[in-house]
C-alpha cells in the first residue's frame, strides 16, 4: 500500500499542479493510507498482538487527526476549534511564513520616483463627504477589477496562521496605488485630489502632518513638499475572535508618502 502511495507521489512530482489542488490529491491518498492503517491495526488486535496493536492504534488516531485538519484546510474555508498547530508553533518557537505575501513595493507612481529614504508618511484628514468619496472610489476600483478584496487568495486557515503574529489582515492586502492623485495648494491648505483619472478626481482630504511635524511647522521652515505616492488601504478585514477568524467592516483610507525640498 505504501509503495503504491509512494509511486503516486513520484508521479505528481512531475506534473505542474497548483499547490492547493495537489494538496487535495495528497489528502485523498492519505485517506486511503489511513484506511489501510485502520485495517492492519484491527488485524493485530484481533490476533492478540496487543502491544503492537495498541501502538498502531495510537499512530492511526494521530494520523487521523492531522488528516482531519488537512481536509478542513484543503476542502473548506473554515478553521477547526481543535487545531493544535498554533500551540505547537508556540512551544517550538516557530514563526510560520505565509505562503502568499503582498509585494514590498506595491506600485511605481506615475508622477515620478522619489528616494524612499527621503520620503515621509503624511497624515490625511478627511471630512464626511471626502470619506464617502474615498469609499466610492474603492468600490469603483473593485468593480473594474483594478483592486481585489479576496485576502490575497488565503483561506481562513492560512489567515489564522498570519493572525498569530498580526493584529488584522485587510481584504485588499497592503493596498494599491491610486490611478490618479495630486496635491494642490488651496486657501493656505494642502488639499489632496484622487480619482480614477484627473477628469473625475475629487478632494479626499487635507494634509495636516508630515512625518512627526504638523503641516504648519513644515511651512514655517520654508520647506516645499510634494506628493510622492497615495495608496488606498483599509476596508473590510479579518481578525481573530473567540470563535475563530471574524470579518469586520471599516472605511477605506488613503496613505500618503511625502517628499520635501528646502526652498532656501
Amino acid at each position: 500500500m505504501f509503495s503504491f502511495l509512494d509511486v503516486i507521489n513520484s508521479w505528481l512530482g512531475y506534473i505542474n499542479i497548483e499547490p492547493k489542488t495537489k494538496g487535495r490529491i495528497y489528502d485523498v491518498l492519505s485517506f486511503l493510507g489511513e484506511l489501510y492503517m485502520a485495517y492492519i491495526t484491527y488485524r493485530f488486535l484481533a490476533n492478540g498482538f496487543w502491544a503492537r496493536g495498541l501502538l498502531l492504534l495510537v499512530v492511526t488516531v494521530v494520523l487521523a487527526y492531522f488528516l482531519y485538519l488537512n481536509t478542513i484546510y484543503y476542502f473548506t474555508n473554515r478553521t477547526s476549534k481543535i487545531d493544535v498547530t498554533p500551540w505547537i508553533y508556540k512551544i517550538l518557537h516557530i514563526k510560520p511564513q505565509p505562503q502568499t505575501q503582498g509585494p514590498k513595493v506595491r506600485n511605481i507612481p506615475a508622477n515620478g520616483i522619489y528616494d524612499k529614504r527621503k520620503t515621509m508618511p503624511g497624515k490625511l484628514t478627511s471630512n464626511a463627504p471626502e470619506q464617502q468619496f474615498i469609499n466610492q472610489l474603492a468600490a469603483e476600483l473593485l468593480q473594474q477589477g483594478l483592486l481585489k478584496d479576496n485576502y490575497e487568495g488565503l483561506s481562513d486557515w492560512e489567515l489564522k496562521q498570519r493572525l498569530q503574529h498580526e493584529p488584522r489582515v485587510d481584504a485588499i492586502g497592503q493596498g494599491t496605488l491610486l490611478p490618479y492623485f495630486a496635491m494642490k495648494a488651496e486657501n493656505g491648505h494642502h488639499v489632496v485630489y484622487a480619482g480614477l483619472n484627473e477628469a473625475h478626481a475629487q478632494p479626499v482630504g487635507t494634509v495636516t502632518q508630515v512625518g512627526l511635524q504638523s503641516i504648519d511647522q513644515v511651512d514655517a521652515n520654508h520647506v516645499q513638499i510634494f506628493l510622492a505616492a497615495a495608496y488606498l488601504t483599509g476596508g473590510k478585514f479579518k481578525q481573530l475572535g473567540r470563535r475563530g477568524v471574524l470579518e469586520q467592516s471599516a472605511d477605506y483610507q488613503i496613505e500618503l508618502e511625502i517628499a520635501s525640498k528646502a526652498t532656501n
